[in-house]
């Protein structure tokens, strides 16, 4: 049954973004690739710090999440597409999503036997995702600078 939830994890949100525009999904993937990268890193620091533990993953993973490669990529596109530029609305809207994962998702996975948290509470989880949060959008408002002053 995990499995078939990490599969699903893994795919289903993809196609979520059929259901937006092209041109501004493609605004916002490679902000949802670089989020995939802050989250490996994330996940490497917590590996090394005993943090936590990914306890059952699909079969070509081993302490990397299959959230990583989908879910995170989809979700912070679809935070950008519906928030940005506004960042007052970015930020609540990632700290409602950080929390709800930190409270709520976290707990969900812990119990199913996915995820344990050890040596960092719910709430420093939070502030790690927040933290990654406030990156990615700075990281946006770079490429946008950077697009703007190419087509300028």
């Amino acid at each position: 049954m995990n499995q078939m939830i990490l599969l699903g994890i893994l795919v289903i949100p993809w196609f979520l973004l059929l259901l937006l525009d092209k041109q501004r999904v493609k605004r916002f993937f490679t902000v949802g690739l670089f989020a995939a990268l802050m989250m490996t890193i994330a996940y490497q620091v917590a590996e090394k710090m005993h943090w936590w533990t990914v306890q059952e993953n699909v079969f070509f993973l081993t302490s990397m999440g299959a959230t990583i490669y989908c879910l995170h990529i989809v979700i912070t596109i679809f935070v950008f597409y519906l928030t940005y530029p506004g960042f007052i609305l970015y930020i609540i809207v990632n700290i409602i999503l950080d929390l709800i994962h930190g409270y709520v998702i976290v707990p969900f996975l812990a119990k199913i036997g996915l995820y344990n948290l050890y040596d960092i509470s719910h709430f420093g989880l939070f502030l790690v995702m927040t933290t990654v949060a406030i990156i990615l959008y700075l990281f946006q408002r770079l490429l946008d600078f950077i697009f703007e002053e190419n087509h300028a």
